[in-house]
């Protein structure tokens, strides 16, 4: 469902713009004029945004009143005012917020040590797919890696779930069985620790975490 708000918004120190506020599925849209009455449209992903949080301070408020302001790790931070309704700041602030968070992008890997030899029967046993749908865990991309003694499985969702609750979930244990017999012990979760990017059109392939061409 989307959402709009008559607003005042100002990006960094620059001029304030008057106009409309939508709160689209993926992104929030600005819609409005500037100082010198020229037009304004800007779109900005959810993804692109840091933090959201109020301001309460001087220079974060607009003529007095308190904002919602938007921290971006690339760009100037806007602040946001409410035109008809100042009061509704916090309503707008609690929806950003949630958007915001179910927009981020995770990425996790679970590794699990292999019984000498049973590497070609996890082989055989991911030919029909991996041990559970990933669609019905949440998941964007999930990819599964085999060495000899390994099978490590990635997965990258959205949202604000840690990777042992999308696991927990029903629908991965009720496929996990036929995987015990070549289990030597249980999965570890193994959390990122690099991630490197060239920023260049194209959606690359889904690597283990330290090797994923992708921002965080």
């Amino acid at each position: 469902m989307q959402h709009t708000y008559g607003v005042v918004w100002r990006r960094g120190v620059r001029p304030l713009a008057r106009g409309r506020l939508e709160l689209g599925p993926h992104a929030l849209r600005f819609e409005g004029t500037d100082a010198s009455a020229a037009q304004l449209v800007e779109e900005i992903s959810y993804e692109d945004i840091a933090n959201v949080h109020v301001g309460r301070k001087l220079t974060e408020r607009i003529d007095g009143h308190r904002t919602v302001v938007l921290d971006r790790a690339d760009g100037d931070p806007i602040a946001i005012a409410g035109v008809a309704e100042p009061g509704a700041i916090g309503e707008l602030a609690d929806r950003l917020a949630m958007l915001q968070r179910s927009s981020v992008r995770r990425r996790a890997a679970i590794v699990a040590p292999l019984q000498p030899g049973a590497a070609e029967a996890v082989r055989g046993l991911l030919a029909d797919g991996p041990p559970f749908a990933p669609e019905e865990l949440g998941c964007e991309r999930h990819a599964v890696y085999v060495t000899d003694d390994e099978a490590v499985f990635v997965f990258e969702w959205r949202g604000a779930e840690s990777v042992e609750a999308l696991l927990g979930k029903a629908a991965f244990w009720e496929k996990a069985a036929a995987w015990q017999p070549h289990l030597a012990g249980p999965p570890r979760v193994a959390e990122p620790a690099y991630s490197w990017a060239r920023h260049a059109p194209g959606d690359p392939a889904l690597l283990p975490p330290g090797l994923h061409p992708e921002p965080q």
